[in-house]
C-alpha cells in the first residue's frame, strides 16, 4: 500500500481542498514505518480506550446537563 505524503505543510483551499504547500511525495507502508515508528502495543491500545470513553462520557455529561438547565 502506498501513502501520499507532503513535505510542507497542508492547508486548506478555499473550495475545502487539500493543498499541499510543498512536494508530493509517494511512501510506502515500510518506509512510513520506518519514518514514525512501530504500530502501538495492546497495553497502549487499552489505555488510549480507556482515555477516548472517559472523554466521550465527559461531553455527553455536559451536553446532557446543559440541555436540563435551558
Amino acid at each position: 500500500m502506498n501513502f501520499l505524503a507532503c513535505e510542507g505543510s497542508w492547508s486548506v483551499g478555499a473550495g475545502g481542498e487539500a493543498i499541499c504547500t510543498g512536494s508530493l511525495v509517494s511512501l510506502t507502508e515500510q518506509e512510513m514505518q520506518s519514518l514514525y515508528g512501530t504500530a502501538l502495543t495492546w497495553d497502549q491500545v487499552a489505555e488510549l480506550q480507556g482515555e477516548i470513553i472517559v472523554l466521550f462520557a465527559l461531553v455527553f455529561g455536559f451536553l446532557v446537563l446543559k440541555k436540563v438547565l435551558k
